[in-house]
């Protein structure tokens, strides 16, 4: 299903429970080393060091809750810090996207004395997933923004209100950008939890390196990298009083970047993968990551192997819908003694599994779909190309192609293509792109 697939992370863990870590005592080694190092200057220990920072920023920060208007009720929260003497709040997009979803919610954020104050959302990035919330409140207590040389290894601190437990600081280590994703991330090496979700991270004299966007559990977490906001926050500052567009503004984000990654897939002469008697196509970009199964019991009937693809980045629209992720799937089937019409049976079962399709009524239709026969490289395959449109984003769809390779007796692939969040133009050429880079291996 278009959205979903194997994914190192979600984006929204950080509104998920979090898992406690504990760090080893080093006693036995501080013990060795204290008299070998007496009379020397010492830095700060760790723990002092935390509480300086915490003792300096925590009033350049705020806590941000999503409220129904109607019961008053909080239906989320998170964190956020302040970027400029207006008031201007940056956070995540996730942490605020139900208020821009649903105008049955609010957004507010709370002082270091637990005040609740009314915010406006100014501006959204969603392929970045950050957001700037604007307050009444100018101050002096901010973060000056800019890029921060910083080298890996160092030791970066991290704001936020976890579990809605208070605000709290996480001490970690900054380890670069990771590598083959398609949005920058930062590897932070500290237990993020739920709740700080758009709070800084920052080096220890208060330049912020990133925004807290997401964890994968055992103290892997991930920031935004500030740079990333630059644009963003300029774009709230030119914000007027009316109120912002943001379905059309959301819509055009995405069609943006659809257009730009799209453009680089299948580019490389090599991204194919032999299974079996087939040629077909693999890692479409360096930012896809590809595993692959197989079942070969050596007293079944017939062997199947299984490849799969993925981008790990989905766009986080709202807490029912994702978007930009796309996905491959091949299954080949070799047959070790079945009959060709048992064969067939299996075979043709495997092309008629359906879609799980579990997404809202409201943000998207049903699919439409087209069947055909297409012939190519002195193959025939069956198709069908299925298609959904967002209704809140305009010219957005889900596009789903499988295939199915024709004429071998004792042989097949089942073949699948997920994109959502692209146009109707750019499916169409991708799948084509798709199907003609599948073949026979042996001819």
């Amino acid at each position: 299903m278009p959205g979903h697939g194997p994914k190192l992370w979600r984006d929204s863990d950080l509104d998920s429970p979090g898992r406690t870590v504990t760090r080893p005592a080093l006693i036995g080694l501080v013990l060795l080393l204290v008299p070998a190092a007496a009379g020397i200057a010492q830095p700060p220990a760790a723990d002092e060091v935390s509480a300086a920072v915490f003792r300096r920023f925590a009033d350049h920060t705020a806590k941000i809750q999503v409220v129904e208007s109607g019961s008053g009720a909080k239906a989320s929260l998170g964190s956020a810090f302040f970027v400029n003497a207006a008031g201007h709040l940056l956070t995540n997009y996730h942490v605020v996207a139900e208020a821009v979803d649903d105008p049955r919610y609010r957004i507010e954020w709370l002082d270091q004395t637990g005040a609740a104050h009314a915010g406006r959302i100014l501006a959204v990035d969603v392929i970045r997933d950050l957001a700037v919330v604007g307050t009444d409140r100018p101050t002096t207590r901010f973060f000056s923004l800019g890029p921060v040389p910083i080298a890996k290894g160092t030791r970066i601190y991290s704001l936020g209100h976890p579990e809605d437990l208070g605000l709290s600081i996480v001490e970690g280590v900054y380890n670069g950008l990771l590598e083959h994703t398609l949005y920058p991330k930062i590897h932070f090496s500290g237990p993020l939890n739920s709740g700080m979700s758009g709070g800084p991270a920052l080096t220890r004299t208060g330049e912020v390196v990133g925004v807290n966007v997401a964890n994968a559990g055992n103290s892997l977490s991930f920031l935004v990298p500030i740079d990333a906001a630059l644009p963003l926050l300029a774009r709230a500052a030119e914000a007027g009083d009316d109120e912002p567009d943001f379905a059309a503004d959301i819509g055009r984000q995405i069609l943006d970047n659809q257009a730009g990654y799209l453009s680089t897939l299948f580019q490389g002469s090599d991204s194919t993968v032999r299974i079996g008697p087939f040629a077909l196509p693999t890692q479409p970009a360096p930012f896809f990551r590809c595993w692959a199964d197989a079942n070969r019991d050596e007293d079944a009937l017939f062997e199947s192997v299984d490849h799969q693809c993925s981008t790990d980045d989905a766009i986080y629209l709202s807490g029912s819908q994702s978007s930009g992720i796309v996905a491959l799937t091949h299954r080949v089937l070799v047959s070790r003694g079945l009959s060709p019409l048992r064969f067939f049976s299996l075979y043709t079962a495997e092309f008629r599994q359906q879609r799980n399709d579990f997404d809202f009524p409201d943000d998207v239709t049903d699919y439409q779909c087209q069947n055909n026969n297409i012939r190519h490289h002195g193959m025939v395959m069956r198709t069908q190309f299925c298609v959904r449109r967002y209704t809140k984003y305009e010219g957005l769809y889900d596009a789903e192609l499988k295939a199915a390779v024709l004429g071998a007796r004792d042989a097949g692939v089942v073949t699948s293509l997920s994109l959502s969040g692209v146009s109707f133009e750019n499916a169409q050429r991708l799948t084509k792109k798709y199907l003609e880079r599948i073949r026979w291996a042996t001819r």
